[in-house]
């Protein structure tokens, strides 16, 4: 299998019987028979594949390929490499200066003309259109936020949360409030994180709640609206 050898201590070890093996592998063998026994299967992973291919872009093994070539030939230009990928010269100096991606299709295209396996072709895909960390951590923000406000439009516990803390006979109980709107302790408790996440309200030291929106007249539909726009506020920074 691909080259693999088994080793030879791999056969030293006798066979035992497995209960949980499928009925068909529990058939009686004669005397003496010893089956096989292989190490842990073994999985590819980023940090076995090989160096070079992991850490060198599309972009890099094209300029690689241009200067190997140049390196032979010294009049060999650009638009020869242009010709040869069957691509517009302009196309490729943009792509080799870093100011244009380069498309899926144009590297299994390329890929091939390099002499390349489709395997590393792959590869070299999912290098050019996975994000760099900057750029992963800021989807990443916007999924949180994105999720945020969904659940202050989609979830009314919020906004009666808000509007209890105003009543005089209110409680900074969880319990209580869940009684009164009619939902689930927990229900509770995550739209009350999700306010102070949002700054939209505050607990003091002492324990008394305080509404933050600073609206005289807290009504649903202007709470989601100021909801939402604290979400684009926060999700901007």
């Amino acid at each position: 299998m691909g080259g693999l050898s088994c080793p030879q201590s791999a056969f030293r070890q006798p066979f035992r019987f497995n209960s949980s093996l499928p009925l068909e592998l529990r058939r009686p063998r004669k005397r003496g028979t010893v089956l096989p026994h292989f190490p842990q299967l073994l999985y590819c992973s980023p940090a076995s594949l090989p160096l070079p291919l992991i850490e060198m872009s599309f972009r890099e093994r094209l300029d690689q390929e241009f200067e190997s070539r140049r390196k032979n030939n010294p009049r060999y230009s650009l638009r020869a490499l242009a010709a040869f990928l069957d691509t517009d010269h302009s196309t490729l100096s943009q792509i080799l200066r870093g100011t244009r991606p380069i498309p899926a299709r144009s590297i299994r295209s390329w890929s091939r003309k390099l002499g390349l396996s489709q395997e590393e072709a792959s590869l070299y895909i999912a290098a050019e259109h996975t994000p760099d960390a900057q750029t992963a951590e800021r989807q990443n923000q916007l999924r949180h936020w994105t999720a945020e406000a969904m659940s202050v439009v989609g979830d009314p516990a919020h906004w009666h949360i808000l509007r209890l803390s105003r009543t005089r006979e209110f409680r900074p109980d969880c319990r209580w409030i869940a009684e009164q709107i009619g939902a689930s302790v927990d229900d509770v408790n995550i739209a009350l994180s999700r306010l102070l996440r949002l700054r939209l309200l505050q607990i003091k030291e002492s324990g008394k709640w305080k509404d933050l929106t600073g609206m005289p007249d807290l009504t649903e539909k202007a709470f989601r609206k100021l909801a939402l726009a604290r979400v684009r506020e926060l999700s901007a920074k």
